[in-house]
């Protein structure tokens, strides 16, 4: 046995009087009620990062599509899951648009205006989110 494990492990006397060597166990999950809503992963906020606003992105949302800007790192997978929890809204499809960065110029200094990734999510037809209710 080796010093970590002799330093590591707790000796208990139990209830008989005789000492024994405590077992590490393993962190209980907690049980979730079934129709009890579980506590949203905070991750979510993390993927999405804003909705995108824009004349196209506007009349988009009458054909029950929304664009929104998302981490660079993120997949459809992920996206349509981060929506769904987020809003309350069941989503068809999700496609994905890479916007590169540009070279600009300001005041004579080259700079560049950064990329970003947005995703067009689709929705079925009794989904709806309302985007200017939700920017307090």
């Amino acid at each position: 046995m080796g010093i970590l494990n002799k330093i590591t492990k707790k000796e208990e006397i139990g209830d008989d009087g005789e000492k024994g060597k405590v077992m590490k166990s393993k962190k209980s999950t907690p049980k979730t009620k079934k129709g009890v809503a579980e506590k949203m992963p905070s991750h979510y906020y993390d993927i999405i990062v804003r909705p995108h606003v824009s004349e196209k992105a506007f009349n988009l949302s009458n054909d029950n599509q929304h664009i929104f800007v998302v981490s660079a790192k993120a997949n459809k997978s992920e996206i349509k899951k981060a929506v769904k929890s987020l809003y309350g809204v069941s989503v068809l499809s999700v496609n994905i648009i890479n916007v590169p960065a540009k070279p600009k110029r300001f005041k004579g200094k080259a700079g560049v205006k950064s990329g970003y990734r947005k995703a067009i999510v689709k929705l079925a037809k009794n989904s709806k989110i309302d985007l200017m209710k939700e920017s307090k």
